[in-house]
């Protein structure tokens, strides 16, 4: 009798599965948080915290567990402030992107946390600007693209003007002062380091500390052998991962409260975006960029390993599971050594609001041909070759 030989499970999960156990892990939760943090140290006047409680708090729609920590670094923030709170509040003042993104959210909504594609559009914009400077051409007016994105970067730069370090800059001048210009750069690349450690304090003194109730019933009877998990957050591992034999890649970093703004590890960049000749020689931006990150910064690549294995085991069928995450393309490079491979099938779960709700189901395909390709889709879709398959999140039940 033969004994079929099976691969590994392999559990990719993003942000969507913290969200979906509860947790308040998105990027404008996070620029909230932030917004409270500043507020400790900037209501001074008041000397009753119930002003702080009320104005801030109150109305804020996250976990006591997080509200009460606040409160409690707001009751001693005179006499004997907290550490950690003094801590993210010296990365987020006069932080540029904190300053950025807050400005955005409130021109485009509350609900706006795209901080990747955001910083994207940015650091593209500057980089043609920087071109430009460098070869000493006038952006003409006709150059519908050129001035846009000169718009974009002085959108930008406008709001920064009222940070302490930058008023001594003339900022009109950058455009033409190549060395005025890095030396912005210079500060745009610090102030996301600082943003990034501020995300880990707050993934680690907070979200990992928030007692989940309920398992996930599309989770609970997965077993992987492997987790690849692109969040911050150790969710899986101390509510699924009793199994000691389960193997862990944290592929953005884990957070941890020991480190500081230099040994933080997590990753929050962007796609590549340069034409292929230039990716080797146009380096300014590179540290914005994920790839890079991942190197300088040292996190865990045994996916690496996995994909190594599949591909040496063609006969062997392997099972990849996908929660909770968008398939956006800044994260192509991974997602295409493992969905591309035909002893692999690959199930992707999809969040809805209702039995007939498809809108996320409709951007993870979107986001997917970007990743693979149309054509490549359709062959794993369908057919004899179809190693795809989209599957509905369970509905939570009904009270």
């Amino acid at each position: 009798m033969d004994i079929e030989i099976r691969g590994r499970k392999i559990l990719l999960i993003g942000n969507g599965f913290d969200l979906a156990h509860g947790l308040p892990t998105s990027y404008s939760y996070f620029l909230d948080f932030c917004d409270k943090v500043s507020r400790i140290f900037t209501y001074l006047m008041y000397v009753d915290q119930k002003v702080y409680e009320k104005s801030a708090l109150n109305i804020w729609d996250v976990d006591d567990s997080i509200k009460a920590k606040l409160l409690e670094w707001y009751k001693k923030r005179n006499e004997n402030p907290d550490k950690l709170a003094v801590e993210i509040y010296n990365n987020i003042k006069e932080n540029i992107w904190i300053h950025y993104f807050l400005n955005i959210r409130y021109s485009l909504g509350k609900n706006w946390i795209e901080f990747e594609s955001e910083i994207s559009n940015v650091i593209q914009a500057f980089e043609c600007i920087r071109d430009n400077i460098e070869r000493r051409e006038r952006i003409q007016q006709s150059e519908r693209s050129k001035v846009i994105k000169l718009e974009v970067v002085k959108d930008f730069v406008n709001i920064s003007k009222e940070i302490e370090v930058l008023k001594e800059l003339d900022l009109e001048d950058m455009y033409t002062n190549l060395k005025l210009f890095d030396a912005y750069i210079k500060k745009m690349t610090v102030d996301l380091d600082r943003l990034i450690r501020a995300l880990e304090i707050y993934i680690s003194e907070f979200i990992n500390k928030i007692e989940v109730l309920q398992k996930n019933d599309d989770i609970k009877d997965i077993n992987p052998d492997c987790v690849l998990s692109f969040n911050y957050s150790n969710t899986y591992e101390r509510i699924y991962g009793q199994s000691n034999k389960i193997e862990y890649d944290y592929i953005h970093g884990k957070a941890d409260i020991t480190n500081n703004v230099n040994t933080c590890n997590l990753v929050l960049g962007i796609d590549e975006y340069l034409e292929e000749h230039d990716r080797d020689n146009k380096l300014e931006f590179l540290p914005f960029k994920k790839f890079y990150q991942r190197i300088y910064k040292l996190t865990d690549s045994s996916y690496m390993e996995w994909v190594d294995e599949i591909r040496q085991n063609l006969e062997c069928p392997y099972e990849l599971y996908i929660f909770g995450h968008s398939l956006d393309k800044t994260d192509k490079d991974v997602l295409e050594l493992l969905i591309c491979n035909d002893n692999v099938q690959t199930k992707i779960y999809y969040h809805r609001k209702s039995n007939d709700d498809k809108k996320e189901l409709g951007k993870l395909i979107r986001n997917l041909v970007r990743v693979i390709g149309a054509k490549e889709l359709i062959r794993r879709t369908g057919g004899s070759h179809k190693t795809i398959e989209f599957i509905p999140q369970t509905l939570p039940e009904a009270d």
